[in-house]
C-alpha cells in the first residue's frame, strides 16, 4: 500500500480545528495544528515530539494498548490538559486511529473546550437544495462548486462558498468527523462517506450525505453534497438527525471492561471482530442504531448485519438481551467476582 503519511501530516498541518496527530504506540505528537499550537506548547519546550499523555494532568486512559491490538479504532473522552500557560483545562478529545494496518501507526486528536460554544458554519443552503458538488485546494479551500439547485437562488448561494473552508460549509459538532475523513481518505487513497450537517434556510441544520475523493496534488480533494431529508425538513430515513447527543457512558471505560472479559465469562466473545466490537461498545453507552453507523461511517444496514453476528456469535436473540448479558459479566469482572 502506498505511503500517505507525509499527506497526512499536511491535512493535520492545514487543520482550523486544535488537532494533533500521534504515532502509535508511542503515543508521540508529530504534527500539531495552528490552533493545538497556540492551546498546548509548553513555555518550556517544543510540543511536537511530546507524548500526549504529558499533556494530561488525569490519569492514563488505558486505550493505547486497545488501539494498538485493533480492538478499538477510536473513542471520545474528558481529559483535562495543560495549556501554554500551566492552567489545567477539561477538553472533550475525539480519538481515532488513521488507516488500514493493524497495528495502526499513527492516530488522530481533536480537541474541544468542555463549556465553551463552537462558531456556527456560515454557509446558508437554499431550502431546495438537492445536492452540491466541488473542489478544494491544498488549504482545504473550495476552490470550484456547483450546486442542483433552482438556477437564480443556486448561482448565489455556490459563489458565497468559493474561497471557504471546507470546514466552513460543515455544523461544528461534526468538524471532528470531517476532519478524520479526511485524514482517513489521505491515508488510504480511497474515497470516503459520512453523514454531516450544514446550516440551511430557516436557521436549521440540513442533514447531508458527504463524499471525499483524494486528489493530486495532495491534499486536495473533490467532494460531493447530498441532501438526506425529504420535502418537510425530515430525513429519508432513520438517520439520526440530532446533534451532540449525550453519551451514557465514557466509551473507551466500556472497550476496556469488554477488553477484560474471557471466553469462559461469555461464550464466544473472543470471536467478535474490532468493528463488532465497537458496534457492541457503542450499543452499551446508549447509542441506537443511526447513530452508531454515523460514528462509525458505515450504512445502517451495515450495522443491523453486524449485530446479527454478534448475536449469533454470542447466542443472544435480542439487542436488550445482549445488553443484560454484557453489563452482567462486565460488572462481576469489575468487582472482581
Amino acid at each position: 500500500m502506498t505511503d500517505h503519511s507525509d499527506n497526512v501530516r499536511e491535512v493535520v498541518s492545514r487543520n482550523p480545528l486544535p488537532a494533533l496527530l500521534l504515532e502509535v504506540p508511542s503515543d508521540r505528537i508529530v504534527v500539531a495544528s495552528p490552533a493545538a499550537l497556540d492551546l498546548f506548547s509548553p513555555e518550556d519546550g517544543e510540543l511536537i515530539g511530546r507524548s500526549f499523555e504529558s499533556l494530561t494532568t488525569d490519569g492514563p486512559s488505558g486505550a493505547v494498548e486497545l488501539l494498538v491490538s485493533g480492538r478499538l479504532h477510536g473513542y471520545e473522552r474528558v481529559r483535562q490538559l495543560r495549556l501554554s500557560d500551566g492552567s489545567s483545562v477539561p477538553f472533550r478529545t475525539w480519538v481515532r486511529t488513521i488507516g488500514e494496518k493493524v497495528p495502526p501507526r499513527h492516530a488522530f486528536v481533536v480537541c474541544s473546550a468542555v463549556g465553551t460554544r463552537a462558531k456556527e458554519a456560515h454557509l446558508d443552503l437554499p431550502r431546495d437544495f438537492n445536492a452540491l458538488i466541488g473542489t478544494t485546494d491544498v488549504n482545504l479551500r473550495i476552490e470550484r462548486v456547483h450546486s442542483d439547485v433552482d438556477a437564480t437562488v443556486g448561482d448565489e448561494a455556490t459563489t458565497r462558498l468559493i474561497g471557504q473552508t471546507l470546514f466552513g460549509i460543515v455544523h461544528p459538532d461534526d468538524a471532528a468527523g470531517l476532519m478524520w475523513a479526511l485524514a482517513q481518505a489521505t491515508a488510504t487513497g480511497k474515497g470516503i462517506t459520512l453523514h454531516i450537517h450544514v446550516n440551511s434556510a430557516a436557521d436549521r441544520a440540513h442533514l447531508c450525505q458527504m463524499l471525499l475523493l483524494p486528489e493530486d496534488p495532495a491534499p486536495r480533494f473533490a467532494f460531493a453534497l447530498i441532501s438526506v431529508e425529504d420535502s418537510n425538513g425530515l430525513p429519508d430515513s432513520d438517520v439520526e438527525p440530532s446533534l451532540g447527543e449525550a453519551r451514557a457512558f465514557d466509551v473507551v471505560d466500556i472497550s476496556c471492561e469488554l477488553a477484560n472479559l474471557t471466553d469462559g465469562q461469555v461464550p464466544g466473545i473472543l470471536e467478535l471482530s474490532s468493528r463488532e466490537l465497537e458496534v457492541v461498545t457503542r450499543l452499551l453507552a446508549g447509542y441506537r442504531v443511526p447513530a452508531i453507523a454515523k460514528t462509525l461511517f458505515v450504512s445502517q444496514s451495515t450495522v443491523r448485519n453486524q449485530l446479527s453476528s454478534i448475536f449469533r456469535k454470542l447466542n443472544v436473540q435480542s439487542q436488550q438481551e445482549l445488553i443484560d448479558l454484557l453489563v452482567h459479566r462486565a460488572g462481576e469482572t469489575s468487582s472482581g467476582k
